[in-house]
């Protein structure tokens, strides 16, 4: 169970939102969200996590398929089990949104009462200590590699150049740990690049990574629309280069 909360917690680092809500000015109102682009195989990735939990409800359009957690009960018991998994630290504001989240449903916070909590950001007004933003560098344990695996799900980016070049690429706003971590993971050489929107992109086309990016991919499997994709890169890479 650990491996599959990784993997939808690396969802959620890319694609996820935590939100609080409020019905009329009174009462508090919790979702988690993931948002992917409209895809039969991200249909039924969702669908299959969906059945996996028994939490929230697919809902499908022309341009998106989302899984959306709207009950309370249920956003509280999958809270629970993200904020357990040490990785959760390492997307900061997914972190706290997730504390003040589980807190608020725990101590049936109103909505005045939360106004209250969030209105100077300058002033920290939670009755729980403000975890600090970690900035120690991740271990790669096997929840990690799971985590990493839904992360490259909803960042990450295999390209075929014109030019016939093979590409691996994430990218993440803000979040310089999450990126340095997969460069120093898949041993990039490439530089991290910052875009003027604030986000952050590693991105190579050496050969030996995109092997190990290959391999890896193999024992932790993508589930979603990037599978397609990934397996246009990795026969690219065999029939240029062979068994590297």
């Amino acid at each position: 169970m650990q491996n599959n909360t990784s993997f939808i917690l690396g969802l959620l680092t890319g694609d996820g939102s935590f939100q609080i809500n409020h019905w009329k000015k009174k009462y508090l109102q919790y979702r988690v969200v993931i948002k992917l682009k409209s895809t039969s195989l991200n249909l039924k990735m969702l669908q299959d996590q969906r059945e996996y939990y028994k939490f929230g409800t697919i809902v499908p359009s022309d341009k998106s398929v989302v899984w959306a957690i709207n009950h309370k009960k249920q956003v509280h018991q999958l809270l629970n089990l993200l904020v357990e998994n040490p990785l959760s630290l390492y997307k900061y504001l997914n972190h706290l949104k997730m504390l003040k989240m589980i807190y608020c449903i725990e101590n049936n916070v109103s909505y005045s009462e939360y106004l209250f909590l969030e209105k100077d950001v300058s002033e920290w007004r939670w009755p729980f200590k403000k975890p600090a933003a970690s900035t120690i560098p991740i271990e790669f344990t096997e929840n990690f590699k799971w985590w990493l695996s839904g992360l490259v799900e909803a960042e990450g980016c295999f390209c075929i150049r014109k030019n016939g070049n093979q590409s691996f690429s994430v990218s993440q706003k803000n979040d310089r740990l999450i990126i340095d971590s997969v460069k120093t993971f898949f041993e990039i050489p490439n530089k991290v690049i910052q875009k003027k929107c604030g986000t952050l992109v590693v991105e190579t086309f050496n050969s030996r990574c995109c092997f190990k990016v290959s391999n890896f991919f193999e024992k932790y499997p993508l589930r979603g629309e990037k599978i397609a994709s990934f397996n246009r890169f990795k026969t690219h890479l065999y029939l240029k280069y062979g068994n590297e």
